[in-house]
């Protein structure tokens, strides 16, 4: 997927999460304990403003988190604030040439494509939770899916952050069933090794692109029966299946 792809799947999601805000903001999100609609919502605004301080600006560096506007507590103002972010975000990224200069953070080139691939993976799992909170669930197109399996283990070491001793006790091969898409991972002392290839680890997981970037983010478990197939030890699946996301 290039640039102009990952805009227009992000705004597909966008419309998609702003359906959903118009309704009760006090519904639960399941795949994120205790938080509502609103808190989600609130979320990707702010998410919303971080990247459009550096889109918009060309900076290259954050900027402080004192400067972003903070969601308000009434719900109006609320769907406003995140509709207007939303809008203003999709304007950027558009306007803005994809090698234009903005601050990242995972120590790749320092460009706005970065960040409509990560606006693009972001929308993908929240309106995936968005939509749980009312009883729907579509899943990730496959194209978008198995780049986000890319982009999760590209952020291997900011998952690990909080985890330096992490290891997961042999390799495990994850293999996409529905397009084309396979990894070998093993981490070991929190350091993260991966190659895309295909061969037998100590472990292996099948399943959907979707199911599998969601299970990596934990928003379905990786040892689910019913939507994976599991082969070998199943001690690193539990393993992987223990990071979870965020």
């Amino acid at each position: 997927m290039d640039h102009d792809a990952f805009v227009e799947s992000l705004v597909g999601d966008l419309a998609i999460i702003t359906t959903i805000a118009d309704g009760d903001l006090t519904q639960l999100v399941p795949a994120c304990p205790g938080w509502d609609l609103a808190r989600l919502i609130g979320h990707l605004g702010r998410v919303h403003r971080m990247a459009l301080a550096v889109v918009t600006t060309g900076a290259l560096a954050p900027a402080p988190a004192s400067s972003l506007e903070a969601p308000p507590d009434d719900h109006d103002a609320l769907r406003a604030y995140y509709r207007t972010s939303a809008d203003a975000l999709v304007t950027a990224l558009r306007e803005t040439p994809p090698d234009a200069p903005a601050w990242t953070f995972l120590g790749g080139p320092d460009v706005v494509s970065f960040w409509s691939r990560r606006q693009a993976q972001e929308h993908s799992i929240h309106r995936w939770d968005a939509e749980g909170a009312i009883g729907a669930g579509s899943p990730i197109a496959p194209e978008l899916a198995v780049d986000g399996i890319d982009e999760y283990f590209l952020m291997g070491n900011r998952h690990l952050a909080k985890r330096p001793d992490f290891t997961l006790g042999g390799t495990v091969h994850l293999h996409c069933t529905d397009i084309e898409g396979e990894w070998m991972l093993d981490i070991t002392g929190g350091t993260v090794t991966i190659t895309k290839e295909h061969g037998k680890g100590a472990a292996a997981i099948r399943g959907t692109a979707s199911d599998l970037v969601l299970g990596l983010w934990g928003r379905i478990p990786l040892t689910d029966a019913d939507r994976f197939a599991h082969f070998g030890d199943p001690a690193p699946i539990a393993a992987l299946a223990s990071l979870g996301g965020t």
